[in-house]
């Protein structure tokens, strides 16, 4: 072997692992969050789309537990009358896998921190997954979308309500409360009460009424697909597509400068 060759020669079993570094190191480093109100308003329209074609085929929101919570109340009497009796325990599941959610995307997020880029991208990932098991159970009729009283369904409603709580909690964690992505109660005071809302620069003010206006764009184009398709089916799985375009956009997000 001539000299030149044998210096060019890699060491016996050392391997090149530029690339492979370079895609580790970015799929690490730290998202400029700067941006991510784009995602989350993304994720307001979501609530809307899939909360209306929940509450039109089981009675019960997966995102907004305000509403779940008046349920849960009036269920002790009975009301209102003419229910079904069952709506209590609808309700009190979805409270209950919300918070669930919550908690577990919170304490994942305070461990290995949430504006990595991977840690945002398999979030949004796992978010899809659960609305996809909840897709394939109503649409392999696993669970019945059309009878809301049968207790089966209570095994669908857990996974649509926690990816909704690991959303609020990606919300939260990212510092836009103004964005919580699934109430708007908290929106429409906090714009009310705003001193500086007729202010020519209010990025919080902008950004609280997009989530208005979207959320309730997505529940209208869920009903519409709800009552066009006449299945829920296709609302989750528009709410999967939607979820898994989120997840790899951070890829596209800058870095965190500095």
């Amino acid at each position: 072997m001539l000299d030149g060759e044998a210096d060019s020669a890699p060491l016996l079993g050392h391997k090149d692992h530029g690339p492979q570094k370079s895609v580790r190191r970015y799929l690490t480093e730290r998202v400029d969050v700067h941006y991510a109100p784009l995602n989350l308003l993304v994720c307001c329209f979501l609530v809307g789309l899939i909360d209306a074609a929940s509450y039109n085929t089981w009675s019960v929101f997966m995102s907004m537990q305000t509403g779940n919570t008046i349920f849960l109340a009036l269920s002790t009497a009975n009301l209102p009358a003419g229910s079904d009796s069952f709506k209590w325990a609808r309700s009190g599941v979805s409270i209950l896998s919300m918070m669930i959610g919550s908690l577990i995307a919170g304490r994942v997020y305070a461990a290995v921190g949430l504006t990595r880029r991977s840690t945002l991208i398999a979030s949004f990932l796992l978010q899809a997954l659960c609305i996809a098991i909840a897709a394939m159970l109503v649409q392999t009729d696993a669970v019945p979308e059309t009878d809301a009283t049968d207790k089966i369904v209570l095994i669908a409603i857990p996974f649509l309500a926690a990816q909704a709580g690991a959303q609020v909690a990606t919300a939260k964690s990212l510092g836009f409360s103004e964005l919580p992505t699934t109430v708007l109660t908290s929106t429409y005071n906090d714009l009310a009460s705003d001193i500086h809302l007729l202010a020519w620069d209010n990025p919080k003010r902008n950004r609280r009424v997009a989530s208005v206006v979207l959320m309730m764009l997505g529940a209208i184009a869920g009903s519409w697909v709800d009552k066009g398709t006449g299945t829920f089916t296709t609302v989750l799985w528009m709410g999967v597509a939607v979820k898994i375009i989120l997840a790899f956009s951070w890829l596209l997000f800058p870095a965190e400068s500095g």
